[in-house]
């Protein structure tokens, strides 16, 4: 690779430091830098961020019209050659903590009025970025609803899903993938394959 570092952000959102979700996205970013890239992990859990408000078309020549902790992100994912996603699953779906931050990335594919009448989405960012999920849940439970979310947010944010890594497990104890080593080497070696793997053709 030539030139500056590529970037993996990770957002996390886990509520609980240590988790597997957690411990998981850590292995990733280690992947990535192992690899010679940079990695940004943001836990979603610690961000200062007011639900999206459903502005409507064209609210901002920005990005979102509220100036709070989402300006990190939106600059943290501009930048990403590779986006990872992390979440338990919560009824099905990801955690409040995540969803509030997807939901706020609304504005990165705006529906914008047309002169002549009607509307359509517009993307501000080419979709040259790589995506992968990580998630942890009962075996009993499914998530394969929660990855369909994520793959409409990797889509929106200009990423494209290839890979789903799922923790699934009959404990209850934060952490307890480290009982799963090939696990963790799987996550590893996904942030490597991310950040050498070269810009997707927009």
């Amino acid at each position: 690779m030539s030139g500056p570092p590529r970037l993996l952000v990770a957002l996390n959102g886990s509520p609980v430091l240590g988790s597997s979700v957690d411990r998981m996205l850590r292995a990733v970013c280690e992947g990535a830098e192992e690899a010679g890239g940079r990695s940004v992990h943001l836990y979603c859990n610690a961000l200062e961020v007011i639900p999206c408000q459903a502005c409507g078309p064209e609210p901002t020549s920005g990005y979102c019209v509220f100036h709070d902790d989402m300006d990190r992100v939106y600059a943290a994912l501009e930048a990403a050659h590779a986006i990872a996603i992390g979440s338990p699953i919560y009824f099905d779906g990801v955690s409040a903590q995540l969803k509030r931050v997807m939901d706020r990335c609304n504005c990165v594919t705006p529906l914008v009025r047309l002169p002549a009448g009607g509307y359509e989405f517009r993307p501000r960012w080419s979709r040259t970025r790589h995506g992968l999920f990580v998630t942890a849940c009962s075996s009993r439970h499914r998530y394969d609803l929660a990855e369909r979310s994520v793959r409409g947010f990797l889509k929106w944010v200009g990423a494209r899903w290839e890979e789903t890594i799922a923790y699934l497990h009959e404990d209850n104890d934060p952490g307890s993938v480290l009982a799963r080593p090939e696990l963790l080497d799987r996550a590893r070696g996904a942030g490597r394959r991310l950040i050498q793997s070269a810009p997707l053709p927009a």
